[in-house]
């Protein structure tokens, strides 16, 4: 890399995020997914995005400069958090307003965990960014908890109907083993440079 991975700025409302002048990619999945180990792993710094024992704490969008050409954006995580009904529909507010608005978005990367595939949550999201015309992949995490056998199984979780396939073959990616890693930052950089 050309530069240290620096953090930028942590943003609750919506109202800071437009001073970034850098094109982005976000990340998204459920709060308990592995979000910011996998920030982490990409950026090659432990500690660039706040890895919590509790899923769920984070309740803004964070954003980190990368090679000092562009910027990771961590979304908040969502389908875990014990959190009220008021804090759920600020987020949505928060993440939607980010999606419809934000310019410099190139892609999102929906993260699910690898063992159990995409589930309602994830359709959801991904019908909404396909509708918007915001491109999307599939990553699944955790691949290494799923022996050499079940890979396939683990693909097949990723094929189906339209939402599914229209994001493309996933990527599987372990932040342990550090599998996936480099294909997914090939796909990173491909979205910067289309």
């Amino acid at each position: 890399m050309t530069s240290s991975p620096r953090f930028l700025m942590f943003d609750p409302t919506g109202e800071g995020w437009p001073g970034i002048s850098l094109p982005q990619v976000a990340f998204a999945g459920k709060s308990n997914v592995g979000k910011s180990s996998l920030l982490n792993a990409l950026a090659g710094h432990r500690r660039l995005a706040h890895v919590s024992k509790t899923p769920g704490r984070t309740r803004g969008i964070a954003f980190f400069e990368v090679e000092g050409r562009f910027a990771f954006v961590d979304l908040p995580g969502y389908g875990y958090a014990k959190v009220s009904r008021e804090e759920r529909t600020a987020w949505k507010a928060l993440v939607e307003g980010y999606f419809s608005s934000c310019r410099l978005l190139r892609k999102v990367y929906l993260l699910v965990d690898a063992r159990r595939g995409p589930g309602e949550e994830e359709r959801m999201l991904s019908g909404y960014l396909a509708e918007r015309g915001i491109p999307y992949r599939w990553v699944g995490t955790k691949i290494d908890e799923i022996k050499a056998g079940g890979r396939a199984a683990a693909r097949a979780r990723f094929a189906g109907p339209e939402w599914l396939e229209r994001g493309g073959p996933p990527v599987l990616v372990s932040v342990k083993t550090r599998e996936g890693i480099d294909s997914l930052w090939r796909d990173i950089r491909a979205s910067f440079s289309a």
